[in-house]
């Protein structure tokens, strides 16, 4: 992690002459943007420890609406025994009311093998609004209602839950300098039987061009879960990203 850290230091301390590739475009260039990250780590020794995760994200921005399409994925496997396996699907689409304000559908899917629930579906709609809106400091806030599924292990005694939730989210970018920006996202699904929360946090800093260099945070939480099972699962990577 030390090693890690230095890294970070270097590649951010390194960034400051170079000039952002986005300079000296048009803003209607960027209406279309997309965005890919991995992470790959081995060990060989008196244990194999081998893992990876990655991270897909495709977004359109008109004059009317936006869409966003977000796939992500989790694995690692110790002396041939897997020991995380996590995949996740986000779909959301807003469509602009007025400045600042707009109404959202969004869906959801997890499927996690090790988790406290093996799969689970959502699916909301509402209201959002920009409460900061500047050049270099944004602040998302949604809220609506929706519904969601949670199906347990196979080898768990809890029965399906299916219930109606409340959904907020609070959506924080930074540009702290003008190759690297920091973003922060809170999601809050609230339904009688079990509520879940979500925290991801990054650090993403320009290296050359399109290639950019990411340190994540990913924080989630079930209130109801087994005996057996903990209440958060975390997890903290340092990716390549490479936007086209």
């Amino acid at each position: 992690m030390r090693f890690l850290g230095l890294l970070l230091l270097l590649v951010v301390s390194n960034a400051w002459a170079l000039v952002p590739p986005y300079y000296g475009k048009s803003k209607a260039e960027y209406r279309f943007a997309s965005e890919a990250e991995v992470g790959l780590s081995y060990y060989n020794g008196n244990t194999n420890t081998e893992s990876y995760n990655t991270r897909l994200k495709v977004a359109m921005d008109t004059d009317q609406t936006h869409q966003e399409v977000v796939f992500m994925s989790n694995y690692a496997q110790d002396s041939n025994s897997t020991s995380a396996e996590e995949y996740q699907l986000q779909l959301q689409s807003d469509l602009k009311m007025w400045a600042d304000h707009y109404l959202f559908l969004r869906g959801s899917q997890i499927f996690d093998r090790f988790g406290s629930y093996s799969s689970e579906t959502s699916l909301s709609s509402g209201y959002g609004t920009n409460l900061i809106s500047r050049r270099f400091t944004s602040l998302k806030f949604e809220i609506g209602p929706g519904y969601r599924l949670q199906a347990p292990p196979d080898d768990s005694d809890k029965s399906q839950i299916n219930e109606a939730i409340i959904r907020t989210a609070l959506k924080f970018e930074r540009r702290i300098h003008e190759r690297t920006r920091f973003n922060i996202g809170l999601d809050l699904e609230a339904g009688i039987q079990n509520t879940t929360g979500v925290l991801d946090a990054s650090l993403t800093n320009q290296l050359w061009d399109d290639l950019a260099l990411k340190l994540g945070f990913y924080y989630r939480y079930s209130e109801v879960v087994d005996a057996d099972k903990s209440n958060f699962d975390t997890h903290s990577t340092l990716n390549l990203l490479y936007t086209f």
